[in-house]
């Protein structure tokens, strides 16, 4: 049972409505330390969640010689408090561009998350891709980002680097005066790996890391992509997912996968 009694916790913590769990906690916290099981269970406030009353029962099953009810308050009241912070610093928002539902999902567009970023940035922008064209828009954000102070990263593919597997330089859709602003990177050939067929790796990935903000699509930084292609993708306000992306990237810029231009 007490192995079991962390995972019926966190499973009440995450079900409790805010109201119930603070009066739930309010009453066990006014019991004598003597009450016994069935009067505490009955006083309980109720709820007409039928699997919110049997975790609550089961909790309340797991403290008995264990703990205080005065400390079982404090422990649900605490951890709620932790769980809703984290929950607070962390969010994911579905994007989409192409086909709009019929049932309007409320989604927003993958380019106009990016134009908000990229307008709201104060401190970096990285952005991945395999390809980009037609993305006048886009690269006047970036380029008012730059004049505005904020660090603009690229790392794009390259026809040379992938062997004839884009035919379009990524580069080329990034007016000059934002590639001399900007720090460029790329995958050289000679780090990729081949298939059996002799051809290397390509450069796939779609990200934006823009401030605290993770933003990963199907979607290329392109005309098509951004307005005609179905593309989905996500963006997540996560200290730990912000923390991974930025270490992976990071981690390819100094060991060499990833070079300057």
């Amino acid at each position: 049972m007490a192995e079991e009694f962390p995972i019926i916790f966190e499973n009440l913590i995450r079900k409790a409505p805010v109201d119930w769990l603070a009066s739930t906690c309010e009453v066990l916290r006014n019991f004598p330390s003597a009450s016994n099981l069935e009067f505490v269970l009955k006083s309980i406030p109720n709820t007409n969640n039928a699997d919110l009353s049997f975790l609550m029962s089961k909790v309340v099953h797991s403290c008995v010689g264990k703990m205080s009810w005065e400390a079982l308050s404090w422990a649900l009241s605490t951890s709620f408090t932790t769980y809703q912070h984290l929950r607070a610093e962390q969010h994911i928002e579905l994007l989409w561009s192409g086909p709009s539902p019929a049932n309007q999902i409320p989604v927003r567009r993958i380019d106009q998350a990016l134009y908000d970023l990229i307008a709201n940035a104060k401190r970096e922008i990285l952005m991945v891709t395999f390809a980009a064209a037609k993305i006048e828009r886009l690269t006047g954000e970036l380029w008012k980002a730059t004049k505005a102070g904020v660090q603009v990263r690229l790392i794009l593919e390259f026809e040379e680097s992938s062997e004839g597997q884009l035919s379009f330089d990524a580069l080329k859709a990034f007016p000059t005066p934002l590639i001399r602003a900007s720090e460029i990177y790329y995958w050289p050939v000679e780090k990729r790996e081949r298939n059996q067929a002799g051809r290397p790796g390509k450069l796939h990935a779609k990200v934006a890391i823009i401030d605290d903000i993770v933003l990963v699509s199907s979607a290329n930084l392109t005309d098509d992509a951004f307005n005609r292609n179905l593309e989905l993708g996500v963006m997540a306000n996560s200290s730990e997912f912000l923390s991974f992306a930025k270490r992976y990237f990071g981690s390819l810029i100094a060991e060499g996968t990833l070079r300057r231009l």
